[in-house]
């Protein structure tokens, strides 16, 4: 079972000529959900910046997994998951301090 947490921090993210902003709604050890009306298509990579509690940036970068455009049934908010391309340990620092 994947644990994951929700969160509300704000984001800005690129995926090719889209630049966006948005909130990181919840997160993984292998990704993250950002809710945003910007939705980039399934497929692209994704780069994602945003900072963590202690005020310190993070960039992480992966690929749109899947949109609220593309899967059927109701959501919360529009937006993306991204499926996280490398493991670093900045993003697992962060990702252990939402335990």
């Amino acid at each position: 079972m994947t644990r994951r947490f929700r969160t509300a921090i704000q984001t800005e993210f690129e995926a090719g000529a889209l630049h966006g902003r948005g909130k990181i709604r919840n997160v993984a050890e292998g990704g993250l959900f950002v809710g945003t009306s910007e939705v980039p298509h399934q497929g692209e990579l994704v780069s994602v910046s945003f900072r963590d509690m202690k005020g310190r940036e993070l960039d992480v970068h992966g690929l749109v997994w899947w949109t609220t455009e593309e899967v059927p049934g109701p959501h919360r908010a529009p937006g993306f998951g991204i499926r996280l391309l490398e493991e670093s340990e900045e993003y697992s620092r962060f990702f252990e301090s939402l335990r």
